[in-house]
């Protein structure tokens, strides 16, 4: 493996790191941040990324299912 490349193949230069908001510093591909700050969305962590899109379909397959949830 070439020194400064990652596993899947992006050089040391393309990485941006990003404080994410659960406190991890992490580095990203920066065309990805860049690309998602165009978009006005937020970057997170692959960690918070993959619990939220774990919420999301949760409560697809809820809502689909017609489960209601209780209201305080």
């Amino acid at each position: 493996m070439t020194r400064g490349v990652t596993l899947d193949g992006i050089r040391q230069f393309g990485l941006k790191k990003i404080y994410c908001k659960c406190g991890s510093i992490v580095d990203l591909d920066k065309e990805h941040v860049v690309l998602k700050k165009k978009l006005k969305k937020s970057v997170e962590c692959p960690m918070c990324r993959n619990m939220r899109i774990s919420n999301d379909i949760d409560t697809m397959n809820d809502y689909f299912a017609g489960v209601v949830p209780e209201e305080c």
